[in-house]
């Protein structure tokens, strides 16, 4: 019996991710997914000897989890904030799951359900978003299929939101991309038909992106190309990105002065709007600093208590159009310190972990090219999310949770599991062969 449920914790990850349409259904079906969660929990005791495994997160993700119960208990309205709670708890279930699966088949299977999840939601957003010139034709293959009449289902208007979208494909497109590149000899000689579908996910997931005509997604994903590329070019074509980069942030910055009034991340909201909801959370923050309003309350509050002068009263403010404050307006400042803690834990981890594989000169495993897409990944988000949010507990937040998760896995994968790194020697020119023997290279010892 043991041995069997041992064989479903490590495909935890993957039940954790059928569950997620429960979230599109009525809230009654939510408390079956807390079941299972709570079930999880207790066949990993007692099966593995530990509620949690042990990972650098695990402080930060107590004090969330404290702050939020503090903000259950704040709650004015349960079912506004029900489904958001459960996607909340469902994502640090799932970043436990993912932590745990540090064994290299694990971890690339992983990879590619979140490849394979990134694309489903893409081809959902090409198809259930409202596409705006020149991008407008993508509006017809929504009347080829039933969402015409009914709407995209669990969306506020009947349709996916093009910020929204852009943020999602702000964690998908930078960590296809940064394998497409990086695993392209491997991949090209051993799986041709994989690699082209990794080739083709990068070039779709790229076009949505510029078409959701999100300045900010694509501010935010041209910086993280930027790094990606970074991580695959010697140091003298570091230095051209860098240049290039820094002229290019210029040029955008300059011409940013004639656009204050315009759409910054692709709606009508525009910067003008965004400051007058940035102050309005920052009140909101100060009354109610250990609680917040709870968890999705932020939408209701605004409007009552707080009014906004240049946004009307019937437009409805799902988030505070910044990631940070929306976890403290959903958390209270313990949950903004934790939220901002597990970026903090996540970078620190990524270049503990780049720095080990440049030591061992394991700069050609495909755990390096791992490292560069979730660097790239969580950058584009971080960027995004400066200027508009995917809230913690939203559908779609579940990708970011598996982005951490894969960094603690592959962070102790390389640094402390003890594990040889097989690499492929690069030949100089002159041999003009390449030597397919992999070289070894000494472990580091934890």
């Amino acid at each position: 019996m043991q041995n069997l449920i041992r064989k479903v914790l490590d495909w935890e990850w993957l039940l954790l991710l059928l569950l997620l349409p429960f979230q599109f259904l009525p809230q009654i079906f939510l408390g079956f997914v807390l079941l299972i969660i709570v079930l999880l929990l207790i066949s990993r005791k007692l099966t593995l000897g530990y509620f949690i495994p042990p990972t650098p997160y695990n402080v930060a993700i107590l004090v969330l989890i404290l702050s939020l119960g503090a903000s259950v208990w704040a709650t004015f309205e349960f079912e506004l904030s029900m489904s958001k709670i459960v996607g909340i708890l469902v994502g640090i279930a799932l970043f436990f799951s993912i932590a745990r699966s540090n064994k290299e088949t694990g971890l690339w299977t992983i990879a590619g359900a979140f490849i394979v999840m990134g694309m489903l939601m893409a081809l959902g957003g090409l198809v259930g978003a409202q596409w705006q010139p020149p991008f407008s034709f993508l509006n017809q293959l929504s009347s080829l299929l039933p969402l015409a009449a009914n709407g995209v289902p669990g969306t506020s208007e009947g349709f996916i939101n093009a910020n929204e979208l852009a943020g999602v494909l702000c964690w998908v497109t930078p960590f296809i991309m940064a394998l497409s590149i990086g695993l392209r000899r491997r991949l090209w000689q051993t799986r041709p038909l994989l690699y082209g579908f990794i080739v083709v996910s990068t070039l779709f997931t790229t076009f949505l992106l510029v078409a959701t005509s999100s300045r900010g997604g694509l501010l935010a994903f041209g910086i993280s190309t930027v790094l990606i590329l970074g991580f695959f070019v010697n140091g003298r074509w570091r230095l051209v990105l860098a240049s290039g980069a820094l002229i290019s942030l210029l040029i955008l910055f300059s011409y940013g002065r004639n656009l204050v009034e315009d759409d910054i991340v692709g709606d009508n909201l525009g910067l003008s709007g965004r400051i007058e909801i940035w102050s309005r959370a920052i009140l909101v923050l100060g009354d109610h600093p250990l609680t917040g309003v709870s968890v999705n309350g932020f939408r209701r509050v605004v409007h009552v208590l707080y009014p906004l002068f240049g946004i009307a009263d019937g437009i409805d403010i799902a988030h505070a159009h910044n990631h940070l404050l929306q976890a403290g307006l959903d958390l209270g400042l313990p949950g903004l310190v934790s939220y901002l803690a597990l970026w903090i834990i996540s970078a620190i981890l990524l270049i503990v972990t780049f720095r080990n594989l440049i030591r061992r000169r394991a700069t050609h495993h495909p755990y390096y090219s791992l490292v560069a897409g979730l660097a790239g990944s969580l950058l584009a988000g971080w960027i995004f999310g400066l200027f508009d949010a995917i809230a913690l507990g939203a559908r779609p937040s579940f990708m970011w949770w598996i982005l951490i998760g894969l960094t603690a896995s592959v962070h102790y994968a390389v640094v402390y599991s003890g594990r040889h790194l097989h690499t492929h020697r690069r030949v100089t020119s002159e041999r003009a062969v390449i030597d397919n023997n992999p070289v070894t290279t000494r472990p580091v010892r934890s």
